[in-house]
């Protein structure tokens, strides 16, 4: 009779060419081609055995989960972006010691390059993920997740880039856009159930 021998060398799924955790083989049987690329990679690469289950290690406590609820989240702060309803803009400086006139009470502590600047808001064209977490590269304990949006065409117009008036109108569409974000309704409502 044979024994047979419990070969443990696995490591977290996919991460590694070394075979899956329990694997048994009759004991003195030649290793597989891929015990020996995996001694081969441990040896070249990380110069011990013990360094490279170090580093499986550390990678596992640091990569967070694949998340549903943070996937819902995202997906419904897209929605509710997508769905804000239009608006006009204005903000006007009055001089030297004298607050601006605004429209909207959030664009009040914006200083801005021009005079008087004035812009269509509508909801962006395209709100997209961007940055570490599109990229699965973010690390645990801080989960951010970072969206670009679009302004839309109809905003902006052609000489727009002379005088700083881009810049200036950009900033009247992010503090509208923060503070119609920052208040409390239905779909925000829904993200925060899903995430908790």
């Amino acid at each position: 009779a044979r024994r047979a021998l419990l070969v443990d060398v696995g490591t977290a799924k996919g991460r590694s060419s070394m075979p899956k955790k329990g694997v048994k083989r009759p004991l003195g049987a030649p290793p597989t081609n891929e015990e020996l690329s995996a001694y081969s990679e441990t040896e070249l690469l990380y110069k011990s055995n013990l360094f490279r289950l170090s580093t499986a290690e550390l990678i596992k406590e640091v990569v967070p989960p694949q998340s549903s609820q943070l996937e819902v989240a995202v997906r419904a702060l897209r929605g509710e972006i997508l769905s804000l309803p239009p608006a006009e803009l204005s903000w006007e400086d009055r001089g030297i010691g004298k607050p601006p006139l605004v429209s909207h009470a959030e664009l009040s502590g914006l200083r801005l390059a021009n005079h008087k600047v004035s812009l269509p808001w509508a909801p962006p064209e395209h709100v997209e993920l961007i940055g570490s977490y599109l990229l699965r590269t973010v690390v645990r304990p801080s989960l951010d997740v970072d969206v670009a949006v679009r302004i839309p065409r109809a905003c902006l117009l052609s000489k727009d880039y002379l005088d700083h008036r881009y810049v200036d109108k950009r900033q009247l569409y992010l503090a509208h856009l923060g503070a119609q974000l920052a208040k409390p309704s239905a779909a925000t409502a829904a993200t925060a159930a899903a995430t908790a």
